[in-house]
Parts: C-alpha cells; structure tokens; sequence
C-alpha cells in the first residue's frame, strides 16, 4: 500500500488555511457537521453529485467520512472539509486521484451547503487547493469537471482561471443513474 505524497501528508499535521477558511481531513464526527449540510442542500446538490439523494443519512455520513479516512492512508483519494475558523461546516471538496499510463493527475471536486451559498468560499477553497498542488513539483495536471447545465459550478472554475479543454458526452451518471456530460476543465505545468 502506498502513501500519499509529501505535499498531502501535511494536511494530516496542518490544515490548509485562507482568509475565510480552514480546509482539512475529514476526521471521526465530522459526519455530524455534514449530514445536516447535505439534507439541507439536497435540492441544490442531487443533479450534480451522484451520491446525493433522500436516502443519505446518518450511517451514509459516518460510512463517507470512514471512506474518506482510510482512502487518504492508501492513497487513493483525499476527501477534505471546509469550515470558517469558528468551526461551521461549509461544505466539501478534496483531490480525486487519476492513475493513467503510469501517470498521476488530480481533479478537484467540491460542493457548499445551501445556507452558505453565493459567499465565494467555494471559489476562495478551490483556489487554495491549486496553490497547494502546484507547489509540488510532481504535480503536471489538475482538473475541475462540471455538468454543462450546472452554471454555478462552471463559474466557479472560471474565476478559478482555468482554460476549458474538451466537453465529454455521457461519461458520468447523476443520482438517478441517467448519463449526462462533463465539461474539463485543467491547469497544466
């Protein structure tokens, strides 16, 4: 089993912190901030992430975050929550891991609970995690993926600065299982 890399091992130790935010692992309880933020943003986030539907509930937010916990000790994905400095849960977002070809490459992904919408935080966390990863110098890629009808995500890439690259037809599933489109979007070295 491998570990993740240097650049990510420091989350473990230090959160990642901006003016408004602190962006960190998930740990043990954690799935008592997130299930209310998902069940209040249900309407807002089930078109776009598949997980999200009316049964997600207190054993789905406890198996998320042990999911989450056990993927960034095997290096195999690295789920992160944003919160204010005092401690509210505003929503969340991490690195998917890309292995293709002997290559490694991220995406972003990311939501923000309903109440907290319209302030910037998510603009503001992915912005955060791209410094992060170009810090690293083996980092040559990171991908932010939307839905094309999903306007409030593309407008978050786009402030993000990031050049649109392609617009791939049927190749995720919404919470329904319907097929649906992904624009790509990518910082490169």
């Amino acid at each position: 089993m491998s570990k993740p890399p240097a650049w990510l091992l420091k989350l473990a130790t230090a959160p990642l912190r901006t003016r408004r935010l602190v962006i960190r692992l998930l740990r043990k309880g954690d799935d008592r901030a997130i299930l209310p933020a998902v069940r209040e943003s249900l309407k807002e986030i089930m078109p776009w992430l598949p997980w999200a539907s009316e049964r997600y509930d207190a054993k789905a937010a406890r198996a998320f975050v042990r999911a989450a916990m056990r993927d960034y000790a095997a290096d195999r994905g690295f789920a992160l929550g944003i919160f204010t400095p005092g401690g509210a849960f505003v929503g969340g977002t991490g690195f998917h891991l890309h292995r293709r070809n002997g290559t490694r490459f991220y995406e972003i992904g990311y939501w923000c609970r309903s109440s907290m919408a319209g302030r910037g935080y998510t603009t503001e966390a992915a912005k955060a995690l791209l410094r992060l990863a170009f810090r690293a110098p083996e980092v040559h890629r990171v991908e932010i993926r939307c839905d094309p009808r999903n306007r409030a995500s593309e407008r978050v890439i786009r402030k993000c600065g990031l050049p649109q690259e392609g617009h791939l037809r049927k190749v995720a599933r919404d919470s329904k299982g319907k097929l649906r489109d992904h624009l790509v979007f990518a910082k490169v070295r």
